[in-house]
């Protein structure tokens, strides 16, 4: 039976597993949730399990001395809970140990991190996307303003998949507008592209986007953010991308390699109760 505890809590007891067993295998880091935030727990002598609820989806952690200790709470678990874990390696060493809980393989995310020693858009582009750059628009877009955020968060709720994407509440894009992290443009009232990004520290994070227009929609409000984090001194950009996504995969100029410092990528694995 799942009994309610909060998060302050519930790392008491993970503290007490490792006290007890050493290192655990765990997909939760200390600090991630507020320590107020309820959660539904599972824990037998060598694991515990527990569930969260955002917004629009049941997220799963764990953490466990041994691997079937873990795949015996997860079998417990209710139906659509999500359970996500990151690899370094663009294999997962514990998917059985999900597998045996009564988990599926859902998706895969990739992050990829980039960091530049010169503008990758000053390399020149070739056929397609030569065009794009020719006709690359500095002024396109404006900022969103609250007045978008209704559409915003309905546009994202259609477009976008609750188990694994980030689906923002109306309360989130109403920060994320303030913020000045959200580009818009819109076509005889219509919203026809967004752009959705963030600058943590010293590093840009290019989090969401959607274009139901032209290619070079989504190219000018990508760039001209670039262009502003690249002329503030911004030199490292990172985003995730899901594998089955093709055609956000093939986006980009494969030339650009030359003005690259470093390219590292970390996998996201994310399960689904079945």
């Amino acid at each position: 039976m799942m009994k309610t505890y909060m998060i302050v809590d519930v790392k008491k007891k993970i503290n007490v597993l490792k006290q007890s067993h050493g290192k655990l295998i765990t997909n939760f880091y200390f600090g991630s949730i507020d320590d107020m935030q309820k959660a539904e727990c599972l824990e037998n002598d060598k694991a515990l399990v527990f569930v969260v609820q955002e917004p629009f989806r049941k997220r799963v952690y764990f953490a466990a001395a041994d691997p079937a200790a873990c795949s015996a709470l997860l079998s417990q678990l209710p139906e659509n809970s999500v359970l996500e874990y990151i690899c370094q390696d663009n294999s997962n060493p514990f998917e059985q140990v999900f597998i045996n809980g009564g988990m599926e393989r859902y998706t895969r995310y990739i992050r990829i991190t980039m960091t530049y020693s010169e503008n990758p858009y000053m390399v020149p582009e070739a056929g397609r996307r030569k065009l794009l750059q020719e006709m690359y628009d500095p002024e396109f877009g404006e900022y969103a303003g609250e007045e978008h955020a209704v559409q915003l968060y309905q546009t994202s709720r259609e477009v976008f998949d609750e188990l694994c994407d980030d689906i923002f509440t109306l309360e989130k894009w109403k920060k994320i507008i303030a913020d000045k992290e959200c580009m818009v443009y819109y076509e005889n009232g219509e919203l026809i592209a967004y752009y959705v990004y963030r600058l943590e520290g010293k590093k840009f994070y290019s989090n969401l986007s959607v274009n139901r227009g032209s290619a070079n929609y989504l190219y000018n409000l990508e760039r001209r953010v670039f262009e502003e984090m690249w002329n503030k001194g911004i030199r490292t950009f990172y985003y995730w991308i899901n594998e089955d996504n093709a055609k956000a995969l093939r986006r980009g100029n494969e030339k650009v390699k030359m003005y690259m410092k470093s390219y590292h990528e970390i996998y996201n694995f994310i399960y689904i109760k079945k």
